[in-house]
């Protein structure tokens, strides 16, 4: 029993930022949470460019050695 108790006690500091975090929807969560998703989207776009650039040069330099 007294296990249990000191489980609970544990667990009630996680359980409540847990739900701060997803439950509430505070001005500050929406702002990080914009602000987290545009740099996410930046480095989406910049794998993007860089994988473009690696299939540009990969097709170019295949076109270069059929035209030798």
């Amino acid at each position: 029993m007294y296990k249990l108790i000191a489980i609970l006690v544990a667990a009630m500091p996680i359980i409540l930022f847990l739900r701060t975090i997803f439950f509430r929807k505070s001005k500050i969560m929406t702002e990080a949470s914009s602000a987290f998703r545009r740099q996410v989207d930046y480095l989406v776009w910049g794998i993007f460019g860089l994988v473009g650039c690696a299939l540009m040069y990969s097709v170019g330099t295949l076109v270069y050695s059929f035209w030798k």
